[in-house]
């Protein structure tokens, strides 16, 4: 797998990932990764801003994940938009993702790597604990429907 950072010209295959994996969590009976969660405009901007990347197998563009800085500490770095697009999925590329991400953040000098999930997604939440994150806290509401809950990595001490 070879992980980079997307420019303007991924923007569509960006896109393209979510809405299947929106598709995929609507059939399945959830509404909480809705489209709207990871707008047009909003993917642009965070592309434009360096925090979007995309993961390749064979050239193809298989997940994506963006990695912005907390709005209240800029020394947590936010994990936000994992997906990995349907047909790749459970073959381990969201934990080269998750690695990627506590990498990168380490090499940012960030402190802490956060992401909040969707309470129901067994999956992830055990992938996030095998990763040596914590939990720490709720969030009650994330997106339009579902709990959330918020996990924690410590990369260094304050």
């Amino acid at each position: 797998m070879e992980i980079k950072l997307a420019n303007e010209h991924n923007l569509i295959e960006v896109s393209y990932i979510f809405r299947e994996c929106s598709q995929q969590f609507i059939e399945s009976g959830f509404q909480c990764w809705e489209f709207a969660h990871s707008s047009y405009e909003d993917i642009a901007n965070d592309i434009s801003k360096k925090y979007v990347y995309l993961a390749f197998i064979k050239k193809v563009p298989v997940g994506t994940i963006s990695l912005r800085p907390d709005s209240s500490d800029t020394s947590i770095i936010n994990i936000d938009r994992l997906a990995i697009f349907p047909h790749y999925q459970r073959r381990g590329f969201a934990k080269n993702l998750i690695d990627f991400a506590i990498t990168e953040a380490g090499k940012k000098g960030a402190k802490s790597v956060r992401g909040a999930v969707p309470s129901h997604n067994r999956m992830l939440v055990k992938l996030l604990e095998e990763r040596g994150f914590v939990n720490i806290g709720e969030v009650e509401k994330m997106f339009n429907e579902a709990k959330g809950t918020i996990f924690e990595k410590i990369l260094r001490k304050h």
